[in-house]
């Protein structure tokens, strides 16, 4: 690790068409500043200027979260090998508020994206955003925890609330746990879609064009894909989530029915189901086709399990979609 001292720190305020760059050196006025457009050419300037600053191995650089205007500046970086944080909007904010600035605009917000960023330490920096499985694992894990604790809860509160020897104090107090804990597990799936979002700028977007597909079954489905979407075929994703269909034979008198593997993760499956539940009311695609199913003859839930697997495919063909439109 490079001594703290010899590391040079860079804000950059991303807009469409413009990076505002902020060279830091301790104060406001003491800073240098640069424009560059947002495109390879203001790219390549950019990497002059960082070439005349510092080794590009002891830069580090941020920038705001701006969906997708900054995706290709994050490329670029990840090809060089420069170190980057893609900074939470809203904790800049109060950042910026703690510095007690009410002040706005490109070169100042360049400058506190700086300064923000020299508080932090040195491993919060990556070369590259491709971190979204294991944080969607650690969140699930908290979420799945609160879930599990709440469920217990509930079970207690039936026997306890509908005994009248328990004394109104207890009573109270697993009302408020009940409340402590769905408070807790709306918080942590709020910072979930938040940091989502920073990591996969296409989100907004996927999530716009698919109805019926809400932030739940996004947040249970694209951070497993994210990084192999556009590396395996539709068919072996869909395996990999297990939705793909099996059989199952015992030489040559027992055939059973058809069913999902459900080899894959089994959150994302459930999410794609009550998608599907979801769907079918709301998206007069697949509304159509569940119906031609059951004209079909198909059963209810072999039907939905279909509809499941129609909506990964369109949310894997959606993200590579915008993937590519942003190489």
């Amino acid at each position: 690790m490079p001594n703290i001292h010899d590391i040079s720190f860079i804000g950059v305020d991303i807009a469409k068409n413009k990076l505002d760059i902020c060279v830091y050196n301790g104060n406001f006025s003491s800073c240098e500043y640069n424009s560059y457009s947002n495109d390879l050419d203001g790219f390549n300037d950019f990497l002059l200027l960082l070439n005349s600053v510092n080794i590009l191995k002891d830069i580090r650089i941020g920038f705001e979260a701006t969906s997708t205007y900054m995706i290709a500046l994050q490329k670029y970086l990840d090809n060089l090998k420069v170190k980057y944080i893609l900074i939470n909007p809203q904790r800049l904010s109060h950042y910026i508020k703690y510095k007690h600035s009410n002040n706005k605009t490109d070169k100042l917000d360049s400058y506190y994206i700086a300064d923000y960023i020299t508080t932090l330490n040195d491993k919060s920096f990556n070369s590259s955003h491709s971190q979204n499985k294991s944080l969607y694992q650690s969140y699930n894990a908290y979420l799945n925890l609160i879930i599990t604790t709440e469920t217990r809860i509930k079970g207690l509160n039936d026997s306890i609330l509908s005994d009248e020897f328990t004394s109104l104090s207890l009573k109270n107090e697993i009302i408020n746990l009940k409340s402590v804990l769905n408070s807790t597990k709306n918080k942590a799936q709020k910072e979930l879609l938040i940091a989502i979002k920073i990591s996969m700028p296409e989100y907004d977007l996927i999530k716009g064009d698919l109805v019926g597909v809400g932030d739940k079954t996004l947040l249970a489905v694209l951070p497993l894909i994210y990084d192999i979407s556009d590396k395996y075929s539709l068919k072996q994703l869909q395996s990999f989530i297990g939705l793909n269909p099996v059989f199952k034979d015992s030489g040559s008198s027992i055939h059973k029915k058809q069913r999902v593997s459900k080899a894959g993760n089994s959150e994302a499956r459930k999410m794609l189901y009550m998608s599907a539940v979801s769907s079918i009311r709301s998206n007069t695609e697949l509304m159509i086709k569940y119906q031609r199913l059951l004209d079909n003859n198909k059963p209810k839930m072999v039907a939905l399990v279909a509809i499941s697997a129609h909506i990964f495919r369109a949310i894997v063909k959606k993200l590579n979609h915008y993937k590519a439109l942003n190489e």
